[in-house]
């Protein structure tokens, strides 16, 4: 299967979105799918500052475009501080040959959840029907499926440990979140 390295062309982004909803439906192995070394983490993570200005741009429009710098920034802290706790995480259990192989895909599934949760929330915005939130469930619970499954299958260390990564990312988002809505008077409510 043919990889990119560090190009984020729109159509290289949309084989990986496609790539990572085939491994999410089963139909594609984890191994084939993604390009698990240094390159290919970074290309990664660029696409999810892609995705998050994308499903920001909109509601930074509406709101001022202090929260598309903020969503921007809390993007970019919470993929580095994730990815930097999780490579740590896994040279203290010895896993470093499959660091890439997991945090690659990881980062994958996490931005096409990012990503169609986004489009949802502009849906709910310009619908003005807060009650199309709902759509955002399944695809949580799909995602953590997969997040966790991927722990398990690439990591080989038992269901304990994915679900130990998946809280670390739990974790690290909602600090962030908290932080940001301290940082900009909003509450938290």
């Amino acid at each position: 299967m043919q990889h990119y390295g560090l190009t984020l062309a729109p159509g290289v982004l949309f084989t990986y979105i496609k790539r990572t909803l085939l491994v999410m439906l089963g139909k594609l192995s984890i191994d084939a799918a993604f390009q698990t070394n240094i390159p290919g983490l970074w290309q990664a993570i660029w696409a999810s500052m892609i995705f998050t200005f994308l499903v920001s741009v909109y509601p930074g429009i509406q709101n001022g475009l202090t929260l598309l710098f903020a969503n921007m920034l809390m993007q970019m802290v919470a993929v580095l501080v994730m990815v930097s706790l999780f490579i740590a995480a896994l040279r203290a259990l010895q896993l470093e040959a499959r660091m890439f192989a997991y945090i690659v895909p990881f980062l994958w599934i996490e931005n096409v959840q990012h990503l169609l949760a986004g489009i949802i929330q502009n849906f709910v915005i310009v619908s003005t029907n807060p009650k199309l939130l709902i759509l955002i469930t399944p695809i949580i619970v799909w995602t953590i499926y997969w997040l966790w499954r991927l722990g398990k299958v690439q990591l080989q260390r038992g269901g304990w440990v994915a679900t130990g990564f998946l809280t670390l990312s739990f974790v690290i988002d909602l600090l962030l979140f908290i932080i940001v809505q301290i940082r900009m008077h909003i509450p938290v409510s």
